[in-house]
């Protein structure tokens, strides 16, 4: 009996043992890096970052995270890859853009890290090559209800910057919004063919409220013509208002935080439970009802929206972020009516 007992404890001590190693090797600490297309101050990496800082602040699976980042990479990101890579020390490169080049060259050299591309311009590679979509489709469409409703001329604009599907989602939920709500609506579109260019933005402003809008998306980021015509005026990323007081009527904000909670989840999963990198061939993207996006009202513009229309945005945000309506994902160039 005494050899019985003495068998049992030394079971019990090992699987003990055996416990404390499995939970030992849960990591505490995730170190990430921000491989940023542009300045921490340009709209879509403000947003990146104000959704990374707020993980931090989560702190999911108890991690420690650090991030540090690296801005206004484009045409050397491949370097900017290899050196992070390199140095041993980073468990996940995020990248916030199309980067799928240089991943591709890469993370079959560091299969131990996870890579992350958003965005249009990238393909599924699988393995530790992760994609994740953010899509603002859904605060787009809510805006386009308001420019519908609000317009006096019927002629509802967007001044975009190429026609990629991650701008063209939100330009067609804009225009869909603005047509439910105002079936007269005609559609004006204007692609100025760069990422920043304010002189042709503003160029392709002034021609659109030539031809009669007054309510324009105003995606290329320069607010200036809104401004000096006092026209409604509509932005994207994060709240512009600030940028644009007097023309800004909204903005839609985006929100990466579920696509960072999810690639750290699925970074969590290997490294705290086992396996290996898995990722899927196809993105992933979260909707607003998942906490990917929302609306910013300017405050200005409040008092000037009537009862009536202010019942309607309500009444579509509670019925998109509780799926009782769906907003059609349209990757398409859009077109002019």
């Amino acid at each position: 009996m005494k050899r019985l007992w003495a068998a049992l404890a030394g079971l019990v001590l090992a699987f003990g043992v055996m416990t404390s190693a499995v939970l030992a090797e849960n990591p505490t600490k995730l170190k990430i890096a921000g491989i940023l297309s542009a300045g921490k101050e340009a709209p879509w990496e403000t947003s990146f970052v104000s959704s990374m800082d707020r993980i931090i602040a989560a702190k999911p699976h108890g991690l420690e995270i650090e991030v540090n980042y690296t801005e206004n990479v484009y045409d050397n990101a491949e370097q900017v890859f290899r050196t992070y890579a390199e140095t041993g020390e980073y468990d996940i490169l995020f990248g916030d853009t199309a980067y799928a080049d240089a991943i591709e060259k890469l993370k079959d050299e560091f299969p131990n890290i996870m890579f992350v591309m958003s965005g249009s311009g990238n393909r599924g590679m699988g393995g530790n090559a992760y994609w994740v979509f953010v899509h603002a489709h859904e605060p787009a469409f809510v805006m386009g209800q308001l420019a519908g409703k609000l317009t006096k001329s019927n002629v509802v604009g967007t001044v975009s910057t190429f026609p990629a599907e991650d701008t063209n989602d939100q330009i067609n939920a804009f225009f869909a919004g603005a047509k439910e709500a105002n079936p007269a609506v005609k559609q004006k579109i204007t692609y100025i063919q760069s990422w920043y260019d304010p002189a042709k933005s503003n160029e392709a402003t002034s021609a659109q409220i030539a031809a009669g809008a007054d309510m324009i998306y105003q995606m290329s980021g320069a607010f200036e013509v809104c401004e000096q015509k006092e026209i409604g005026c509509f932005g994207n990323y994060v709240d512009m208002s600030s940028f644009a007081p007097k023309s800004i009527v909204a903005s839609a904000i985006v929100k990466w935080d579920p696509h960072i909670n999810w690639i750290v989840d699925e970074w969590w999963k290997v490294k705290a439970e086992g396996g290996k990198f898995d990722a899927p061939k196809e993105p992933k993207w979260f909707s607003w009802k998942d906490g990917s996006g929302d609306i910013a009202l300017n405050k200005a513009w409040a008092s000037k929206i009537p009862a009536d229309i202010q019942k309607l945005v309500d009444d579509t945000i509670a019925a998109i972020k509780s799926g009782a309506k769906t907003v059609a994902l349209n990757l398409n160039e859009v077109k002019s009516d």
